[in-house]
């Protein structure tokens, strides 16, 4: 072993004599801080193992919570005793680095069969565990780098859909590999060839933390790496989830089955179990979650199947003249001033009756209970309908990568129960073939109850997408309704608009006629008033003479004076006046 303090201090049970991958396996855990550039068991090249660690470096501060607030890790484990023995509890909380050495490093005998759980508060958020603890996990439980791509997605995330880490599924088996390739430790129980892969599953599961709505139903993710020595026996799982369920639930199964674990096509049924479990829980809750999607979208659905609509709007003849719709003239002309002028009383009874049918048209159409129809459809309704299309999109990727990483993981177990012909699995491959056919026929069963949830929803996708087209074509046919409306409104405008021209016509021509005529008077009374001013002085005539206009007169300059000067200044002030307010309006309009 490493002379270093971090590995003496927790030793493994002494051996006679360490053998050299035994002294490598000592040195890398006291680098575990250099984990996935000094994994072991890799047929990758330097450069390969160069670019996954670079994105594990880039990663990781996105994945795991740097302040811890629980417990990080949960071990659940059962020891390599034959008869009852006093060994240490099955379950315990490891909080720091040191406590994990401790708890791996110090057990007299090896765990047959241990279990580590690794929570997240919830499924959109970071790992409640250290880089450097789960580094020196990795590390001397030797687990291969590809299970770091299936933790991606345990990060804090806003959206309301995940893309990042669907399913999939990492074979990493050391059956067929090259000795060179395998690390061997005797003093740990440790073969090297080993069973091993690491997948992400999906399902579905009531929680309040990833929605929004109380007690619904949301996707939630787990990641989950095994390993199974076919030479000792021993089994190793690794599963990060968002709460704690499956946790309990291989508690339970470990509790029921820890002395039955004597053999190892014992421990290999047990596995196959464990994977059941994880399987059934993939398969549970999509019936829920289908349900809700649709009761999400069903008021929508139903507005848009049943609308309640006909067309029936159509313009009138004047708006479709006046939009050029019509390829038709119009049979009235709009009267001229001569029209105006002769037939006043006609043309305000033509322009009064227009304008009524106009009015009752808008009101009627207006009142109509198909129009208060389309009052009820909004944009807000089409956004619905569209989150209900993502999310079902998203259920149905989820679930045919599910399909696919159930399928793969049974081709998995089938070649190795069927295609493998290597002494070492022949125990297992012979004891184990009831267990084998059982996960099979398991395996094959999620795979038909997926497809179905499969095919549901993608009949509520084809619903969904229908309705939404028949929503954005009613949306579409309320806008042309409204822009009826508008022609007809604005066409009931230009006629009010013409029945004020054709008054303020009427009045212009009543207006020049009597501007005429006091043209014609204006110079007669303003001379009849000069000469009864006073101004010009006649003599006196008897009764019996006659007026001659050759006879003496007489100017009075004094009351030519007066009347001249007051009239000068009135009109002066009035010019003045007039001038000011002029000005004043110019300002104004400058401003």
């Amino acid at each position: 072993m490493s002379s270093s303090p971090s590995s003496s201090s927790f030793s493994r049970p002494s051996t006679p004599e360490l053998s050299e991958s035994e002294r490598y396996f000592d040195g890398i855990c006291d680098a575990s801080h250099n984990y996935p550039n000094n994994f072991a068991c890799s047929a990758r090249g330097k450069k390969a193992r160069q670019e996954i660690a670079e994105t594990w470096y880039r990663e990781a501060s996105h994945v795991f919570h740097p302040r811890l607030s629980d417990p990080p890790l949960k071990i659940y484990e059962t020891c390599d005793c034959t008869t009852p023995c006093n060994c240490q509890s099955l379950d315990a909380e490891v909080k720091t680095l040191q406590e994990l050495r401790s708890r791996l490093q110090s057990s007299n005998k090896t765990p047959k069969i241990r279990y580590v759980s690794i929570k997240s508060k919830h499924s959109k958020e970071q790992l409640r565990c250290s880089i450097h603890t789960f580094k020196y996990l990795c590390t001397y439980q030797q687990i291969p780098p590809s299970f770091l791509s299936c933790l991606y997605s345990f990060r804090r995330s806003l959206s309301a859909h995940e893309w990042c880490n669907l399913p999939q599924f990492n074979d990493d088996n050391t059956l067929l590999s090259k000795e060179r390739h395998l690390l061997p430790l005797p003093g740990l129980n440790r073969s090297g060839r080993e069973i091993r892969y690491s997948f992400v599953l999906r399902s579905v599961e009531s929680s309040e933390s990833i929605t929004t709505k109380p007690k619904s139903w949301g996707i939630r993710q787990l990641a989950v790496y095994h390993s199974f020595d076919v030479l000792s026996g021993q089994a190793l799982w690794v599963m990060c989830k968002g709460n704690s369920f499956n946790e309990e639930l291989f508690k339970e199964a470990l509790n029921d089955t820890r002395n039955e674990l004597d053999s190892i096509p014992q421990c290999f049924s047990f596995s196959l179990e464990t994977l059941s479990m994880i399987l059934d829980w993939c398969d549970s809750n999509w019936i829920f979650y289908i349900n809700e999607l649709l009761e999400n979208v069903k008021p929508q659905v139903d507005k848009a199947r049943t609308p309640g609509i006909h067309d029936e709007a159509r313009l009138s003849s004047d708006v479709r003249h006046a939009t050029g719709l019509s390829s038709t003239t119009p049979s009235e002309k709009s009267p001229g001033c001569t029209t105006v002028l002769l037939h006043d009383s006609k043309h305000r009874v033509y322009h009064e009756d227009r304008a009524k049918k106009f009015e009752d048209r808008l009101k009627k159409l207006e009142g109509e209970d198909w129009v208060k129809k389309l009052q009820g459809f909004s944009f807000d309704e089409v956004e619905a309908l569209q989150q209900g299309l993502e999310k079902i999109q998203e259920a149905l990727l989820v679930l045919k990568l599910n399909k696919q990483v159930v399928r793969q993981i049974r081709e998995h177990y089938e070649f190795v129960m069927n295609e493998y012909k290597i002494p070492m699995l022949e125990s297992i491959q012979t004891e184990c073939k009831l267990s084998s056919v059982e996960l099979f026929q398991r395996a094959k069963g999620v795979e038909a109850n997926l497809e179905a949830r499969q095919v549901q929803l993608e009949a509520l996708f084809l619903l969904v997408k229908e309705s939404k087209e028949m929503y954005n074509c009613i949306l579409q046919y309320k806008t042309l309704q409204i822009n009826k409306l508008y022609a007809e409104s604005a066409k009931l405008s230009a006629l009010k608009m013409e029945d004020i021209a054709f008054k303020t016509k009427r009045e212009t021509s009543s207006m020049h006629i009597i501007t005429f005529v006091t043209l014609i008077f204006l110079p007669g009374t303003f001379m009849a008033s000069f000469f009864q001013s006073g101004i010009l002085e006649w003599p006196p005539l008897n009764s019996d003479e006659p007026w001659d206009l050759a006879g003496s007169w007489k100017l009075n300059t004094k009351i030519f004076g007066l009347f001249f000067g007051i009239s000068a200044t009135i009109t002066a002030v009035t010019i003045m006046l007039w001038m000011f307010v002029l000005f004043m309006l110019r300002r104004s309009l400058r401003d």
